[in-house]
């Protein structure tokens, strides 16, 4: 006979626990790994929103520059200073008190008036006058 003397109820509560002890176990490794997983995937979406919301506002900085260094109206020069500062404040840090989504769509609205006032569709350049030069030839 074994020196163990245990009752045979103290033998099954510790099988039950030892269960539920690893079902904790692997509830918590599970949480864990599905979060790590979870915050890779939400960096990967939003580094790639965030590229592309840096292009779309880099083209309409640049526009705005160039506009910038063109007579226009007061009108229209106010609208490309208001949009030139609007971007230029956007945030470039990840803080949960701004309103990111909101200051994309105010440059947005602004940048469709500047193309209503400049007469453009949107994400286009006007046409200039018509020089009466040949078109260069760049081939070789």
């Amino acid at each position: 006979m074994s020196g163990d003397s245990r009752d045979i109820n103290d033998l099954f509560d510790d099988i039950v626990l030892t269960e539920e002890k690893h079902a904790r176990q692997g509830y918590a490794e599970g949480i864990s790994d599905g979060r790590a997983q979870g915050n890779q995937e939400g960096y990967q979406l939003g580094y790639a929103q965030g590229v592309q919301l840096g292009e779309e506002l880099g083209g309409i900085y640049g526009q705005v520059v160039a506009q910038q260094q063109l007579p226009h109206t007061e009108k229209l020069q106010r609208t490309l200073q208001q949009l030139r500062r609007l971007i230029e404040e956007f945030p470039r840090q990840n803080d949960p008190n701004q309103d990111i989504i909101g200051a994309v769509e105010h440059i947005r609205n602004t940048h469709r008036r500047l193309c209503a006032l400049l007469g453009t569709k949107k994400g286009t350049v006007p046409k200039t006058e018509h020089t009466t030069q040949e078109p260069k030839d760049y081939s070789f």
